[in-house]
């Protein structure tokens, strides 16, 4: 059994050996923020706000303006492991049942798409669903293997998916293989070459979605889930342990 000094994961247990991060309330305020991430992004505005609540748990705040951008970035790059957070996904307002913001938590590494990006999770703008997505490649031939409906190597669902409100994310990354597991259950998985290996840092992003013509040419279609209101996500803890 977990103790609260050595807690072990929801999901993915039998790849975790150590653990080597707990990170929580200051540490997590502690991690590369906002500016950052969100700075390079054409239509992004680095204006979110990362703090902390009574409780202890990191709160990432959009403004609600078009473009409105905040995030954390983990110190840390990772080529395998077992990576749990625990969540609160903010509704959109009206919307009860509908995660607000382009919200995502994912992997990705210095060189894009040649190290890799794994989307854990990804809340896609166009249709308003949580997706689980992998780019690899290189930029003249990428390589993308998702649950969305937009692409043709599809990945398998098989639970449900992910609502407004508290979850425990896992995620177990190794060279070759990747699952992905929401409150403990097997989301999706994928065994395959094109899973690189290859250090990846954690990053915890939302963004109120820019209303033009950049987004929509990447998207698809316009932004349907964002509002002109401030949302918060509320991270509580990010755990990693090394790979068995």
């Amino acid at each position: 059994m977990a103790s609260a000094s050595s807690p072990v994961p929801l999901a993915g247990g039998n790849h975790a050996k150590s653990l080597v991060l707990n990170d929580a309330g200051a540490k997590l305020k502690s991690w590369n923020q906002t500016a950052s991430l969100c700075s390079p992004n054409p239509g992004y505005i680095a204006n979110g706000a990362v703090t902390t609540d009574a409780s202890g748990d990191v709160k990432l705040t959009t403004t609600g303006q078009h473009g409105s951008c905040v995030g954390l970035l983990s110190p840390g790059a990772y080529s395998s492991g077992v990576i749990e957070a625990r969540v609160d996904f903010p509704a959109l307002p009206g919307k009860p049942g509908t995660i607000a913001n382009w919200t995502g938590l994912w992997l990705s590494g210095k060189t894009w798409p040649n190290d890799g990006e794994l989307d854990a999770v990804e809340v896609e703008p166009v249709d308003a669903t949580n997706a689980v997505t992998w780019h690899s490649g290189t930029q003249s031939a990428p390589f993308v293997a998702t649950t969305s409906p937009y692409f043709a190597n599809r990945l398998p669902i098989k639970a449900p998916n992910l609502k407004p409100g508290w979850h425990t994310v896992d995620i177990v990354y190794a060279k070759g293989y990747f699952a992905i597991y929401y409150d403990g259950k097997l989301f999706t998985s994928y065994t395959n070459s094109h899973v690189t290996g290859h250090p990846l840092n954690i990053y915890v992003t939302m963004t109120n979605t820019p209303d033009n013509s950049w987004v929509k040419s990447r998207i698809g279609a316009p932004p349907i889930n964002s509002a002109s209101t401030p949302s918060t996500l509320a991270l509580r803890y990010l755990r990693i342990w090394s790979y068995r």
